[in-house]
């Protein structure tokens, strides 16, 4: 698979920023990033704690996260409860290997790899995978930044479908 040009990430946050009513221009500036890296490091820490409940802290309340094969899940209260279910079935433990930070006003997109290490809580082996994703992230009216969005999903290729049943005569 063919690598993204660098130049694209950054067309489509000014873009998106000047759609938004954003800077024209993607402006990094240390103290926004430092606090998206915040941010993102809270959100490890909080999946790494199993507590779905400190997990929506770091999401706005309109945030639309999209998991993995999943229907998209709207808003603060909808991604708790996503988190309740899912921390119900398995331990999930995440650590972020790369990570890029390009703000635009009052937005910003934070591209990321890492590992996602899902043990089943049921009994069975750990499953660790190699993950890919993207936080945009807005500023909120008090000056501190939320994720807005949240995408991610595996490098793994999907399991094959399960075979046909052969109907009864």
């Amino acid at each position: 698979m063919k690598a993204r040009p660098w130049w694209l990430m950054s067309s489509l946050v000014v873009a998106f920023s000047v759609a938004c009513g954003g800077a024209a221009t993607p402006v990094n500036t240390e103290a926004d990033v430092a606090a998206i890296n915040a941010v993102r490091e809270r959100e490890m820490g909080f999946v790494n704690s199993g507590n779905p409940d400190s997990l929506s802290a770091v999401y706005a309340s309109d945030v639309i996260m999209m998991p993995p094969n999943e229907p998209a899940v709207n808003g603060r209260d909808a991604v708790r409860q996503w988190a309740q279910t899912a921390f119900g079935q398995v331990t999930m433990s995440v650590r972020y290997t790369n990570t890029q930070v390009t703000v635009a006003g009052d937005w910003a997109v934070d591209r990321y790899t890492g590992v996602l290490t899902v043990t089943p809580k049921a009994g069975g082996a750990p499953m660790e995978e190699q993950i890919k994703g993207v936080h945009v992230m807005r500023r909120e009216a008090d000056g501190s930044w939320s994720i807005a969005q949240d995408v991610w999903n595996s490098d793994a290729a999907p399991p094959p479908p399960a075979p046909a049943v052969p109907a009864k005569k």
